[in-house]
């Protein structure tokens, strides 16, 4: 059985056909691999999930706005920005201002190759991290 399906059959095609991240297990679990200064909040975190749920290419970073962000992850735009300020601080993204083509303020891009590069990392320092026994394993 493929990944796609294995997928479908734990959450539904209905709701797989909507979509789906593919989220490495370093990344739900940086906290226990990082210091104190670069620990990412229960906010933070579900701000950083809603970015890589739009980040659909490498090539191409996502751009959803605070107001999409926050009503999808059920925080107030203060909370959003926060969490993105925070982010930004500790190099797991960068923002870049986007323009519409009247010139107008359109919503950021976010990098998040920051902190691809260190669940890539992590997952080179560590991985054994999560190894599952052999008898363990999916079919």
């Amino acid at each position: 059985m493929d990944g796609v399906a294995r997928t479908q059959q734990k959450w539904g095609e209905a709701a797989t056909a909507a979509g789906f991240t593919v989220l490495p297990n370093h990344l739900l679990s940086i906290n226990q691999f990082v210091g104190e200064a670069r620990q990412i909040s229960p906010t933070e975190m579900v701000v950083l999930l809603q970015l890589l749920a739009a980040w659909w290419s490498a090539d191409k970073m996502p751009f959803p706005s605070k107001a999409t962000i926050g009503k999808r992850a059920g925080l107030s735009p203060r909370q959003v920005q926060r969490a993105l300020s925070s982010l930004e601080a500790k190099e797991y993204l960068k923002r870049k201002a986007r323009f519409g083509s009247n010139k107008g303020r359109a919503s950021n891009e976010y990098d998040v190759s920051g902190v691809a590069e260190v669940v890539r990392r992590l997952g080179d320092a560590y991985p054994e991290a999560f190894k599952r026994r052999a008898s363990e394993q999916p079919e």
